[in-house]
């Protein structure tokens, strides 16, 4: 069989022998919905509704994602109706490299959406941090100045499965998201927990964290929330608005029946593909990686599928494990990555498809390849002709869950 896997702008090539017994895992089918944002944005939950809140608030800020989320930020804006408010809006970065310009007008539609000034968050810049004290789990919070400068926040996000946090949206958008550095490296040194892990809300530290932050800022009525689930093609499926918190606990029952998808057993050999725009650089493309370990057997082979373009994305993950420590340091940035990284290469091997150079997937432990089919017939080579396979069309988003 003839199988085109993504790969950034284009498709790679696989070819698989009939003797093979392949299993796919992609998000669950569901039609595009779009009205289902105005819908949402007219029948709030929990919350007043947009007249009544943009009556009460006049000088707003929108949160809206940055280039490694897919969200249809545009579709929303244009739905909110701004104009005419005194708006400024910021491009929640968290820790992210700065978006271009082009980046920029991708998320919010062009050079003329109504939203006013556009502020890119530096979780770097100091002189732009307000501290607002201590979660409950030691986090020193910081965060940007434009929340505290306005009188009303309105956020708009997209809710997909999380690594470590559990789902992404909602929460997020103030930690990590409008965070200051240092903040975020304590909250996701709490990720090495053993109940930090994708589709896990309860209990998960990380996401405790998230919620201590947002109730140490005190101002959920002044925040109006419009959440997404898309399907596979990146259309909106499924919209909810209005309260921060409880739009976003909606929003999770509808991604994790979009995202989880059974599969009948674990595999030997699992395709892992990082679909844009997650494939930007291999920091964001490891969560294609953490998202199918559940899925393969031990000794078995993940092959990740990434053009990461940008290269390695933020360092810090990197040299730790290049440094090879007994011990990794939990005070640096990356500290998380690399502890499940190495957690995770005690028990499979990882192959690496991608534009990097050869010499940086191999200081990782890690096999490097260019191209998909190369590196599928050495995974074949050591597993063997009886070697089951799994392809996971959306890596970074998809969790492919074993029936046995």
């Amino acid at each position: 069989m003839n199988i085109q896997l993504p790969y950034a702008n284009g498709y790679q090539l696989l070819r698989i022998s009939d003797d093979l017994t392949v299993e796919t895992a992609s998000p669950k089918r569901t039609p595009a919905n779009p009205e289902s944002i105005s819908k949402s944005i007219a029948e709030p939950v929990h919350f007043e509704n947009l007249n009544a809140f943009l009556s009460a608030h006049r000088k707003l800020l929108v949160v809206v994602n940055d280039y490694t989320r897919p969200t249809p930020t545009a579709q929303v804006l244009k739905e909110l109706n701004l104009n005419g408010h005194d708006v400024k809006t910021i491009v929640a970065c968290g820790t992210h490299r700065k978006p271009t310009e082009e980046e920029i007008y991708k998320i919010i539609g062009g050079s003329t959406a109504p939203i006013g000034d556009i502020v890119v968050h530096d979780s770097r810049d100091n002189e732009n941090l307000i501290q607002l004290g201590s979660t409950k789990r030691g986090t020193n919070l910081s965060l940007n100045r434009l929340l505290f400068d306005c009188d009303g926040i309105i956020v708009v996000g997209s809710v997909e499965p999380h690594y470590f946090a559990g789902y992404t949206g909602g929460r997020k958008f103030l930690l990590p998201a409008l965070a200051g550095f240092e903040s975020v490296v304590k909250n996701h040194a709490l990720a090495v927990d053993d109940q930090a892990r994708i589709t896990r809300l309860e209990g998960n530290p990380v996401h405790e964290d998230f919620m201590d932050a947002l109730e140490l800022f005190g101002r959920a009525r002044d925040i109006f929330s419009v959440q997404l689930v898309l399907n596979a093609e990146h259309q909106v499926s499924y919209a909810c608005s209005g309260h921060i918190v409880d739009s976003f606990s909606d929003a999770v029952k509808y991604a994790k029946e979009t995202y989880v998808r059974s599969v009948a057993s674990k595999a030997d050999i699992v395709i892992s593909v990082s679909k844009p725009p997650m494939d930007i650089d291999f920091y964001q493309s490891q969560k294609a990686i953490e998202n199918v370990k559940l899925a393969v057997k031990d000794d078995g082979i993940i092959i990740l599928v990434s053009s990461c373009r940008d290269g390695i994305g933020d360092r810090g993950f990197y040299d730790l494990l290049v440094a090879r420590d007994e011990t990794i340091d939990p005070h640096k940035f990356g500290f998380h990555k690399a502890i499940k990284m190495k957690r995770l290469l005690e028990r499979v091997r990882v192959f690496v498809v991608s534009d990097l150079s050869s010499n940086i997937p191999s200081a990782m432990s890690l096999a490097p390849f260019k191209d998909v089919q190369t590196a599928f017939d050495k995974a074949k080579e050591i597993k063997g002709k009886s070697a089951r396979v799994l392809i996971v069309f959306d890596g970074s988003i998809v969790v492919p869950v074993p029936v046995r």
